[in-house]
């Protein structure tokens, strides 16, 4: 059976072909304030309206065109079709390919010989594939399915031009429908990606972005878990951090995806001998993030090494000193106390060319006493009264802006509120007294 999860049924050039022949004939509409609204409620930044292809014959045969590909490779009996945004390709579609129509409305109409949601017919057994427009919570999909199930019909995929990964899995699975799958052409992120990248949309305001100062830690999420709160956190400006998930789909990968929505502080904290850090940061040259850590305990000649294979790039190199994890242990296992540990570390990776340091809050001020043109990262940071974790040496946005650091780490936080975006606007508004 062709196993289709997690893949498009576009590659990225046909993706980037399609994307611009629907700008062009405004079927993608955008806009950097997230004040387009949608049926289900709220408002997004990017919406697609192929009810619209109406206007355009040609865009009609098209896109009939793109959608016959999936359907061969399926080797689907039957099309149903999911009226009525991909109504006027759907015949197209099925004269082109030979495959029988089946149209499921969502209600019944009343006063008609054929009184049933089904127009066409469905043999028990038959293979078939269910195409929409897009994909959001999967409401809209729950209809034809169960028609089809009642039918006896085995549904093969749902064929979208977009997923705007919005919670289908979720919406299917409670429905008792979780072995049906979705197999689109794009995501809402490919398009999302392709209008940045081409300077059609800004990633964020550029005033807005300078000024914000918040770097929201991504630590232990997937790409899934991550992706609606920072398409959200977009037009904020807020600098996006990554460790664990630089593994989830290569470096440069998740790199490049994740500066669509902001800057990005890659957060490896690598720390090796000085050749392998050369080889690691010739990767990052090809998509230079915001930032990227080493450990200062690497030694000057490690972070040289780094520094100097990212020169040319925008890229800073935040030499990690002691991890605010440490306190008491510190001493044990470098025979000095935190802060004199900072003090010795930053001394050395400063002479090696770093510009960048990460500390705590208790060794923030004195860093900027002796390096004013140092980029100090503070992590470790919470609200007053929230819970430190496995943090030792932990401190307050406030606290950390007053000891003279430049940006600011927060997470647990911001994913634990029952809504992220709004307390981390109400961290920059509230205690950083920052209006952005």
């Amino acid at each position: 059976m062709f196993t289709f999860e997690g893949s498009c049924w576009l590659t990225p050039g046909e993706q980037r072909e399609a994307i611009l022949r629907l700008v062009n004939d405004g079927i993608i509409k955008w806009d950097n304030g997230r004040t387009l609204p949608l049926k289900s409620g709220g408002t997004t930044d990017t919406y697609i309206n192929m009810r619209q292809m109406r206007d355009f014959p040609g865009l009609i045969g098209y896109l009939a065109g793109l959608y016959e590909n999936p359907l061969r490779r399926l080797r689907v009996d039957r099309i149903v079709e999911v009226p009525d945004a991909v109504s006027p390709m759907a015949g197209v579609i099925s004269v082109a390919t030979g495959i029988p129509l089946v149209t499921i409305r969502e209600e019944a109409k009343a006063g008609r010989v054929v009184k049933g949601k089904m127009i066409g017919t469905i043999k028990r057994g038959d293979r078939v594939a269910i195409i929409d427009d897009v994909v959001t919570d999967g409401a809209s999909k729950l209809t034809p399915i169960a028609e089809l199930r009642a039918a006896g019909a085995e549904i093969v995929a749902i064929i979208v031009l977009v997923d705007r990964q919005q919670g289908w899995k979720k919406k299917l699975a409670e429905a008792g429908y979780g072995d049906v799958g979705v197999w689109p052409a794009m995501t809402l992120h490919d398009v999302r990606k392709y209008l940045v990248t081409e300077g059609i949309m800004r990633r964020c305001d550029p005033g807005i972005e300078a000024k914000n100062p918040i770097i929201v830690a991504l630590d232990g999420k997937s790409w899934d878990e991550v992706l609606p709160i920072i398409d959200r956190l977009r037009p904020s400006g807020c600098i996006l951090k990554a460790n664990d998930l630089l593994l989830e789909d290569g470096l440069e990968r998740i790199i490049a995806d994740l500066s669509v929505y902001g800057r990005v502080m890659a957060d490896p904290k690598w720390c090796d001998i000085p050749n392998t850090l050369v080889n690691f940061c010739k990767r990052l040259r090809r998509m230079p993030p915001w930032a990227v850590t080493v450990h200062a305990s690497g030694g000057s000649e490690m972070v040289k090494a780094a520094v100097d294979t990212l020169a040319g790039t925008p890229t800073i190199v935040l030499a990690v000193t002691v991890l605010t994890s440490l306190k008491d242990e510190c001493e044990v296992i470098t025979g000095r106390l935190p802060i004199d540990q900072v003090k010795v570390l930053a001394k050395v990776v400063y002479e090696a060319g770093a510009r960048g340091f990460v500390c705590s809050t208790e060794e923030a001020a004195m860093l900027r006493g002796m390096y004013p043109d140092a980029t100090i990262v503070t992590p470790g940071l919470r609200s007053p009264g929230k819970e430190a974790h496995e943090q030792k040496r932990v401190g307050t946005f406030a606290g950390a802006q007053e000891a003279g650091a430049n940006y600011y780490v927060g997470g647990r936080q911001f994913f634990g509120a029952e809504d992220p975006v709004a307390e981390i606007n109400r961290v920059i508004k509230e205690e950083l007294k920052i209006e952005l």
